[in-house]
């Protein structure tokens, strides 16, 4: 437990003992964050936090990281060449490999096909020595996705995503969603030139060479659980999901929601909707918390430590969908980029409008004639990326 004395009357001040405790928590979220800093707060310890859950179904990834202060702005502090395993209740063990993607350090296991019949917990072994191990865990199966929805509000010109789902046979009563969203979308303006600033000229280029179709990826960050308890059918009707504005990229030509969803326990649904409802008070889980959110991980070396992290078990169910922007009805182009005309009256160097990221999206040679406009406006990889997903469904380049 992590306890403040203030050193003037020696006042243990517990409220503010989850404010840091969380700061690491939410891996994924990149959205920004209001500063807080509780008055007489100078120290925090590095606690350990551990994410990811045991899929029998697919690989499972697990993230170590330490917490840090709210006023560090730095990157997510990782946890590198530690140990991670999948213990059965057999005692069979099920061996982690480290691996680093985009980045981020993780620790994959092979748990595909595991009996669903056995329990099971996660046991992780830092390079110091420190031994830490979550409870055993029954396997939990979801139900499958009825579907992916999305409501169209066009007064106040939102677009909701949402999940529909249910257990027939009223078993499952908490859940748990993650998603990976894909988008395509293009430039407000196409342009088939190039400038050479080595050169100094502006050249033709092929269509295969376009900086107008574009892709982007990136994990959901909210929590996201729902629970039926209360309901006499165990069915979820539209769960919302993501909503977006009207001038938001993702809705803006094609976009696809990859879905996983997870049985939880009701132990797991109380610590991840505690967690949920105080941090959305000021848009993210780095906010304060007012009580103390215990997990189900244990540092067995130091009983007295606390960790941060809360794993379950199960089978997954996943779904696909995509969104045409023309069915969704809502995006609207941002206001058109100004363009910068260039002849002999105006006769601006080439070179000046490159560096100031200008790009050219017009040219006649003959008329010694030109419009540039801003690279946010002309080139869709200042937002994204050329690379098009594999299962994407048309043959854009």
């Amino acid at each position: 437990m992590l306890t403040i004395i203030l050193n003037s009357d020696k006042l243990v001040m517990r409220k503010f003992l989850i404010t840091t405790a969380f700061i690491v928590y939410a891996i994924f979220i990149t959205s920004c964050i209001t500063p807080f800093q509780p008055e007489g707060v100078t120290d925090i310890d590095n606690m350990v936090v551990v994410e990811g859950d045991i899929i029998l179904n697919d690989t499972t990834r697990v993230i170590l990281s330490r917490s840090q202060a709210i006023k560090d702005q730095s990157k997510i502090n990782y946890i590198t060449k530690a140990q991670v395993w999948v213990v059965s209740d057999n005692g069979t063990l099920y061996i982690g490999k480290e691996v680093l993607r985009k980045g981020k350090t993780q620790y994959i296991v092979n748990t595909i096909g595991l009996d669903p019949a056995r329990q099971y917990k996660l046991r992780v072994k830092l390079q110091g020595g420190q031994l830490y191990e979550s409870n055993l865990l029954q396997v939990l199966v979801s139900p499958v996705i009825d579907s992916i929805g999305v409501t169209s509000d066009y007064v106040n010109k939102i677009a909701t995503f949402y999940v529909n789902t249910h257990d027939p046979q009223n078993k499952t009563r908490y859940y748990k969603w993650s998603y990976i969203e894909d988008w395509e979308f293009h430039s407000q303006y196409l342009s088939l030139f190039l400038y050479d600033p080595i050169k100094d000229k502006i050249n033709n280029i092929d269509f295969s060479q376009n900086r107008y179709n574009c892709w982007n990826t990136r994990p959901s960050s909210a929590i996201l659980v729902a629970s039926t308890a209360n309901l006499e059918q165990d069915k979820v009707f539209q769960k919302s999901l993501v909503s977006m504005g009207q001038e938001d990229r993702r809705i803006s030509y094609l976009y696809s929601m990859y879905l996983t969803q997870m049985a939880i326990s009701q132990e797991a649904f109380i610590y991840w909707e505690n967690i949920s409802k105080n941090s959305d008070k000021i848009g993210g889980i780095f906010a304060p918390q007012p009580t103390e959110i215990g997990g189900n991980i244990k540092c067995l070396s130091n009983p007295n430590e606390r960790v941060l992290g809360y794993i379950s078990a199960g089978i997954v169910a996943r779904k696909r969908t995509f969104n045409y922007a023309t069915d969704i009805g809502i995006y609207k182009e941002p206001a058109l980029c100004e363009s910068v005309f260039i002849d002999g009256t105006n006769p601006i160097p080439f070179a000046s409008m490159h560096v100031a990221d200008y790009d050219v999206i017009s040219y006649s040679e003959e008329a010694n004639e030109s419009y540039w406009v801003h690279k946010n406006c002309s080139d869709c990889r200042v937002f994204g990326t050329k690379i098009k997903p594999s299962f994407w469904p048309n043959n854009h380049i």
